[in-house]
């Protein structure tokens, strides 16, 4: 999934959140869903910013291409 694909589903779940036409349980189901999509894009967004750090850092010259984070990150260069 991409970030984009991400903020999409986002977007959505916020229109599902604010429909004022739901009844008091099926708002709360999809309250808890909206909860477990947020802490699950938190961390895709978290694990995004690793890889883009790893490899700034690595194009800056200050991080081998074969350290330990690179080799987590998957980095090729």
């Amino acid at each position: 999934m991409t970030l984009l694909e991400l903020q999409r589903i986002l977007g959505e779940r916020i229109e599902i959140v604010n429909d004022m036409a739901m009844g008091e349980e099926e708002r709360n189901q999809e309250h808890e869903k909206s909860e477990i999509i947020a802490r699950l894009a938190k961390q895709m967004i978290n694990n995004a910013d690793v890889v883009l750090r790893t490899d700034k850092l690595i194009s800056e010259g200050k991080l081998k291409k074969n350290s330990s984070i690179s080799k987590i990150v998957g980095s090729d260069e």
